[in-house]
């Protein structure tokens, strides 16, 4: 794994170090959108509303993956365990369906067409990050979590996806 593409450099960087890129580009989309009055979704404020709930539904999810995982926001190479407890048990990528949520949150707050744009391909990117990610562990992990996706066989909706 030496020579990395540019987008598994991106997909396996330290995942704190991804909110600095994707972030800003979310906000800037949703401020633009708002000064220039672009195109907005229907059913207006109940999309603010469902958006809002998405966001702290996101940022719940994504606590609890911290709470018991605290290697979470390390690069996929510095995971030195399995954490199989918590939320954990449940899927396998809890802290990757928060920021998809957030991602969408974003996007339903803000009620602006243009800015599904950035998070379906941040949400794209995230789904690819897990896929990844899952690569390396099995890799570098083996058989324990190999076992743990057995367990688990869920990766961010349990008996969905």
């Amino acid at each position: 794994m030496k020579n990395k593409s540019l987008l598994d450099r991106y997909l396996l960087l330290k995942p704190f170090a991804r909110v600095y890129i994707e972030w800003p580009i979310l906000i800037g989309v949703g401020v633009a959108g708002t000064i220039f009055s672009l195109s907005t979704i229907l059913f207006y404020p109940a999309t603010n509303i469902f958006g809002f709930t998405l966001l702290i539904i996101g940022f719940i999810i994504h606590g609890l993956s911290h709470k018991v995982h605290r290697q979470a926001h390390e690069q996929a190479e510095r995971i030195e365990k399995i954490v199989t407890t918590g939320i954990y048990s449940k899927i396998r990528h809890p802290g990757y369906l928060g920021l998809i949520l957030i991602y969408f949150g974003f996007a339903f707050a803000w009620c602006i067409v243009w800015i599904f744009v950035p998070v379906v391909i941040f949400s794209i990117l995230t789904y690819l990050t897990a896929i990844k990610e899952e690569g390396y562990l099995k890799e570098n992990l083996g058989k324990e979590y190999e076992e743990y996706m057995r367990q688990v066989p869920w990766r961010f909706i349990p008996k969905v996806f």
